[in-house]
């Protein structure tokens, strides 16, 4: 998935990457294969081994309906023109690594 841009087709929406009051970082994040949206509040982003990870939840806009939140772990890398590309982590055993690390920051945090 990649961050929608400006330069996209006129049927992706800009991307919404602005800072609000508690310094969460909304952002329009665009599966490529299937054009769909997602709406995510960026969380905490880190590096295990090298790999670097985003943490984020899905965020509705505010159509009247708020389902509960659903934490996303993504692995981050740059494509060739140094944009920003969220992959799925398959590997069960990486995403158990990847959140550990974010529960043990969380939990520094508190």
């Amino acid at each position: 998935m990649r961050p929608a841009n400006r330069s996209e087709s006129s049927k992706s929406r800009t991307a919404a990457a602005a800072e609000t009051a508690h310094d969460e970082v909304l952002a329009v994040l665009v599966d490529d294969k299937h054009g769909r949206e997602y709406y995510v509040s960026m969380i905490d982003s880190f590096q295990i081994s090298g790999r670097l990870y985003a943490v984020m939840y899905n965020f509705e806009p505010d159509i009247g309906s708020h389902p509960e939140p659903e934490l996303v772990i993504m692995r981050v890398y740059r494509d060739e023109s140094g944009g920003q590309v969220f992959v799925s982590i398959r590997n069960r055993k990486e995403l158990d690594e990847a959140f550990d690390e974010f529960f043990r920051r969380y939990q520094q945090s508190l």
